[in-house]
């Protein structure tokens, strides 16, 4: 599910699975293919991956069908293109809070190549573009898609603000992300994500994004992490972006040793440390 077909499949409120990739091993690759994800996430807010290598992943995963969202570093429409020219499907935006931040993102996802004045006159309807301009764009930006993560109280303040804003082919938002650590921090409960508060607040961010008719769904960065997922889920989500390689690998290994250490009559490892991403 690429291009066109995964940025419609959002709006029509289809779901959508996938997973963070953080290994860059070729049979990483392969496994992946087994799986019937959707898309893969690169977060390259957190991650170093070399850049000449998240193009050839960027593009070996959308040759084989696998819709390739890359988080950029920050707010920036020149990161966005950067990642879109490296073979990105699907931009994803972290701690995005401005409308300007939104109104220049949409641009550089809907709108490319048009940069500069003429884009902004454009986006904010100061100026309508020509009926061959308009098909061009629509044309040249077709596949690809926009997410917005939502991480603090002025975001979610803003987030309908940010579903206003539209593009030469319908919504300039195509779904947005909750980020929960950064959420529970900005909102003073760090890391309470099982906590009644949190998973209130988490929940109605996204049923509230949906009754909006954008695609919503969180990323929990974070190990033993499904029932969080669940959750979520139960609460309308649609982009179910679970986990990671890294974090599945912990958890299964340390499920299957600790089933060995019983068998032996030893202790188990009950440690859950990681990062959180």
């Amino acid at each position: 599910m690429v291009g066109k077909e995964f940025r419609d499949a959002l709006r029509s409120g289809k779901s959508v699975y996938g997973t963070l990739i953080t290994s860059t091993s070729p049979r990483m690759f392969d496994l992946t293919l087994s799986l019937g994800l959707d898309y893969v996430f690169f977060c390259n807010e957190h991650i170093s991956y070399n850049p000449d290598t998240l193009g050839w992943m960027c593009r070996a995963y959308k040759a084989a069908g696998i819709n390739p969202v890359v988080r950029i570093l920050e707010p920036n429409p020149f990161l966005a293109t950067q990642a879109l020219d490296a073979g990105a499907g699907a931009i994803l935006v972290p701690y995005v809070e401005k409308m300007e931040d939104v109104y220049d993102l949409v641009g550089a996802v809907k709108y490319r190549p048009l940069k500069g004045e003429k884009l902004k006159r454009i986006l904010y309807g100061e100026e309508k573009p020509s009926a061959e301009l308009e098909a061009y764009l629509k044309n040249q930006n077709k596949n690809y898609t926009l997410l917005l993560n939502i991480e603090s109280p002025t975001g979610v303040n803003n987030m309908e603000q940010f579903f206003s804003v539209q593009s030469v082919d319908g919504p300039g938002v195509d779904g947005i992300v909750i980020g929960p650590h950064d959420l529970s921090a900005s909102y003073e409960m760090p890391e309470k994500y099982r906590s009644k508060e949190f998973l209130g607040l988490s929940c109605e961010i996204i049923k509230k994004a949906r009754a909006c008719g954008v695609a919503a769904g969180g990323h929990n960065g974070s190990r033993g992490s499904l029932d969080i997922q669940m959750e979520w889920a139960k609460s309308g989500a649609n982009i179910i972006m679970y986990s990671s390689d890294m974090f599945l690998f912990a958890d299964k290994l340390q499920d299957e040793m600790n089933c060995i250490r019983e068998v032996k009559g030893e202790k188990v490892n009950t440690e859950r440390a990681g990062d959180n991403v």
